[in-house]
């Protein structure tokens, strides 16, 4: 299995006054078996910034995918920092 990629990326709306700590809502396109199948996955992405200036990434799957939960969240979570690289995140 791999991941093609993260798309579909919006802020999630909510009334926070939490100015280090941003949500957003997406889609994680994963690729699987002979027949490269696509699974489209809805995501939750969290990104926080510490005291420390560090940045910590927590991301949920919501729902069920046909791939080891911890194999997949390892991969989201690279990519993500990659497209935070980019600065595509608000």
């Amino acid at each position: 299995m791999k991941l093609n990629c993260i798309e579909n990326i919006r802020k999630k709306e909510k009334d926070s006054f939490l100015y280090y700590r941003s949500e957003y809502l997406a889609d994680a396109v994963f690729e699987y078996g002979k027949d490269s199948k696509q699974e489209k996955i809805p995501i939750e992405i969290a990104i926080e910034k510490t005291a420390l200036g560090e940045t910590k990434t927590n991301v949920k799957i919501i729902g069920h995918i046909n791939y080891p939960m911890l194999n997949a969240t390892k991969m989201l979570k690279e990519e993500i920092l990659k497209i935070q690289s980019e600065g595509k995140f608000i």
